[in-house]
């Protein structure tokens, strides 16, 4: 039996998981927007960019909330844990090397966001939030692209530093 057929959620536990993942995203690219910030402007600047479409998304969320009158859900946001580690021994990006793992690790991470929408999506039984959901993994698709394209590409510039 395929658990993604035969499992619905309601529209307050859609809500606060969902709610609460992206509060977790939000904090984890404002993080990334400060660790990069010394040593790779562009990087923090993406990251930022990120955290703010982020921001959009939980808005959406209160919206949608408001909408179904289960505003409760989304007020409080209790911090999702990613199923992955983060081995960081400094909280600021101090060298290529370091910071092509902190953006490997940001390409893991949102393609983890991804799968979970994904997964909302899937189990989601309450039409008001059908549009806000599939939004959401598309945005989250786009992520996923740009950050390995920036990913890829600061990889290449820092093999041509090497030679």
């Amino acid at each position: 039996m395929d658990m993604t057929t035969t499992l619905l959620l309601l529209p307050h536990e859609q809500l606060t998981l969902a709610s609460a993942h992206e509060a977790s995203e939000l904090q984890r690219y404002r993080r990334l927007t400060l660790s990069f910030l010394p040593q790779a402007l562009q990087t923090s600047r993406l990251m930022a960019t990120l955290g703010l479409q982020s921001e959009k998304r939980l808005d959406m969320l209160r919206q949608a909330a408001r909408w179904l009158e289960l505003e409760a859900c989304v007020s409080e946001m209790p911090m999702y844990k990613p199923t992955f580690t983060l081995d960081q021994r400094h909280f600021f990006v101090i060298d290529d090397i370091m910071g092509d793992q902190v953006i490997e690790q940001a390409v893991r991470a949102a393609v983890e966001s991804k799968n979970f929408f994904e997964w909302l999506l899937n189990t989601n039984a309450t039409p008001e939030l059908h549009q806000p959901l599939l939004n959401f993994v598309r945005e989250k698709e786009g992520e996923c692209q740009v950050l390995l394209e920036h990913w890829e590409q600061n990889r290449a510039s820092v093999m041509i530093q090497r030679t």
